[in-house]
């Protein structure tokens, strides 16, 4: 007892003091060290015989001076950031209850607390009071799996017991910009990836409702089965929305399964002001949202919306007897509910977010986000060498910047590449640097700087000194047309 009281009131220490650096912008986002150097600087072998209090923490300490500060504000790298603090309480005292989510005789409030987030949530997409339920999940892409193993079942009812019909092939629709997690679904339901069907988008990004049309009918001409349709609120890249609407009147003209994707743009559904955005996603059939993005709960939170009761069941229940027992309150039960047994009590701390800050609050942060990302934008298009590739919808900016020497080239392969190596070589001098940390991905086949909004707590000024250091370390590459080589694995796309 005497090392457990010790241990948590020295760790409340040690969060605390790693907190506020989070407000020093002096504080680097990530001490860069390679894993050969961290392997040599850390004890990493667990040990044969155990070690004190004292030096657990001091293997804290160790870890926290060498990982990525996720809640800085130079930090933009991924489509999460920021933090919460009512978010962070709920998080420690989820690992405090050490319970799991399966029943609701061991996570009684938890349990309940968890029916009423689904509950409200599916009243931000639309759905009558009568319709949906929804579940936590480990995040966006498997509710996007559990998503396409509902809409398999219902395709072929005997899929659950029988396995796939062999004389009818599904084929699952979604944008040639959504998030690669679709086709892994495709992969873990047995249809197989080439399965997936990838359709054009618009200069947005937006997934074009025309060449939907024609690839639903040109699959079902080649005798094939299209059963699932994939929308995306958000792109992982770009971070444009999909025309829900549109999509959804074709979905509902051919009988598909209408799943929007909005992993990273669901939580706009708190914004009147930008809740727009998704029109049409009460047309849908499912929904991912994950608040452990834009809304800044701790990672991870992820959930899956479902239009019609009981479909979740229908696709996981095993219905053990050893754990789901009958009883007044067996009802309550969630576990069959999900691809899970375990599951971590993560409503407590998205529970704990929304009493604090409510739905306005949460509208708040996320028009911050829109705000930001609009001032991106403008500095992007103000600065000479720097060029805007998307028009941003959502907290996305995607851009180039053009050092010196490149300025002068005619567009074309020559340039596209120049610009891509340039851009890959500047992004690993500032992650070296560890002040600022953005990230790259390939946009219409070339490697660009990807900004996300992402933490509420940047300013205008943040902003400036990103672009500030793209433009110092553009300064330090070969003077040759500031080319650079591309290391191994640059056209990888960022998560």
């Amino acid at each position: 007892m005497r090392d457990t009281e010790f241990l948590i009131q020295e760790a409340a220490k040690l969060a605390t003091a790693y907190v506020a650096g989070h407000f020093d912008r002096q504080e680097p986002v990530v001490r860069v060290a390679s894993a050969a150097e961290l392997a040599e600087r850390l004890d990493l072998q667990p040990p044969r015989t155990g070690r004190s209090a004292e030096s657990l923490l001091e293997d804290v300490r160790s870890t926290l001076h060498y990982s990525v500060r996720t809640g800085h504000p130079g930090f933009c790298n991924q489509l999460f950031g920021d933090h919460d603090a009512a978010g962070l309480l709920g998080e420690w005292m989820t690992a405090l209850l050490n319970t799991s989510m399966y029943t609701f005789e061991v996570a009684p409030v938890v349990t309940l607390m968890e029916l009423a987030l689904m509950r409200h949530m599916c009243g931000f997409v639309g759905w009558p009071e009568d319709e949906g339920e929804g579940i936590l999940s480990p995040g966006g892409s498997i509710a996007n799996l559990m998503a396409l193993l509902a809409a398999r079942n219902r395709a072929q009812p005997d899929a659950k017991e029988r396995g796939l019909d062999p004389g009818r092939r599904l084929v699952v629709l979604m944008s040639a910009e959504a998030h690669y997690s679709v086709e892994r679904a495709a992969s873990v339901a047995g249809l197989g990836t080439e399965a997936v069907r990838k359709v054009e988008v618009d200069a947005v990004g937006r997934m074009s409702p025309e060449a939907l049309e024609a690839a639903v009918v040109q699959a079902r001409a080649s005798g094939e089965q299209p059963f699932f349709l994939c929308a995306t609120a958000s792109t992982t890249v770009a971070g444009a929305f999909d025309p829900l609407e549109s999509l959804g009147e074709i979905a509902a003209r051919h009988g598909l399964w209408f799943h929007v994707d909005a992993a990273c743009g669901g939580s706009v559904l708190l914004s009147a002001k930008h809740r727009g955005l998704m029109r049409g996603v009460e047309r849908a059939d499912s929904v991912a949202w994950n608040p452990h993005k834009m809304m800044g709960i701790p990672l991870t939170c992820s959930a899956l919306l479902v239009r019609e009761r009981g479909r979740l069941a229908a696709t996981n229940a095993m219905g053990a007897d050893y754990l789901f027992h009958q009883g007044s309150d067996a009802r309550y039960d969630l576990g069959d509910l999900t691809l899970q047994c375990g599951r971590r009590v993560d409503a407590l701390k998205l529970w704990l977010s929304w009493r604090a800050q409510g739905d306005e609050g949460h509208a708040r942060r996320v028009e911050r986000l829109f705000t930001l990302a609009g001032t991106m934008r403008d500095l992007v298009e103000a600065r000479e060498g720097f060029e805007l590739l998307r028009e941003p919808e959502g907290c996305n900016t995607c851009f180039h910047y053009l050092p010196v020497g490149l300025r002068g080239m005619e567009p074309g392969p020559a340039r596209s590449r120049a610009v891509g190596e340039a851009t890959v070589a500047i992004r690993e001098r500032m992650r070296a640097a560890g002040r600022v940390l953005v990230n790259y991905a390939t946009l219409d086949g070339v490697p660009a700087f990807r900004h996300v909004a992402n933490n509420h707590r940047t300013t205008p000024e943040d902003l400036g000194f990103l672009l500030d250091e793209i433009e110092r370390h553009a300064a330090t590459l070969p003077a040759a047309a500031g080319r650079a080589p591309v290391p191994a694995g640059a056209a990888r796309r960022s998560s």
